[in-house]
């Protein structure tokens, strides 16, 4: 072989070479795109898992604190109406109950009161939630009343967390 035509056979397996590199180059960018959404997809539900996982270490972390709790039992909430609401009449208690997982249960009361006053009515919010085992307005309906100032129906859901027994 001579000089002259391995330079050409050199030039000819180059620009080959370069035209399947340029190819493979092309075809690599658009997997490219697939493989950057797929990415941003993972990326999302990983930001999705480590969320979920944040909220399961607390609430592990608050069911520890509970079990630690020497009472196990909220308060009964008829003492505590009876001492923020006085001799005002409640009209309707309606009781029920959640079980949950590890032996707890949500207790739920709906208290309906008629004619009372709604400042009266805050300060029954207020200690029920200041107990050790708290009860937590979980949903509240006023309706004031029309010639009263400051007073109404007021409709309230408590919620609170036991030990099943």
């Amino acid at each position: 072989m001579n000089n002259n035509l391995t330079t050409r056979l050199l030039w000819l397996f180059s620009a080959v070479f370069l035209f399947i590199g340029i190819g493979l180059t092309v075809q690599n960018l658009r997997k490219c795109d697939d493989l950057i959404e797929r990415f941003k997809k993972k990326s999302g539900e990983l930001k999705i898992l480590r969320n979920m996982q944040a909220d399961i270490f607390r609430y592990e972390a608050a069911r520890h604190k509970m079990e630690q709790l020497a009472e196990k039992h909220p308060v009964a909430l008829n003492a505590i109406i009876q001492e923020a609401l006085g001799g005002i009449k409640v009209e309707d208690i309606r009781d029920s109950r959640k079980e949950l997982v590890g032996g707890w249960a949500v207790r739920q009361k709906e208290i309906s009161i008629n004619d009372v006053s709604i400042e009266k009515v805050m300060e029954f919010i207020r200690k029920a939630e200041s107990q050790k085992m708290p009860w937590c307005l979980s949903r509240c309906v006023i309706r004031t009343a029309p010639g009263a100032a400051g007073t109404g129906q007021i409709v309230l859901q408590m919620e609170a967390v036991e030990k099943s027994e």
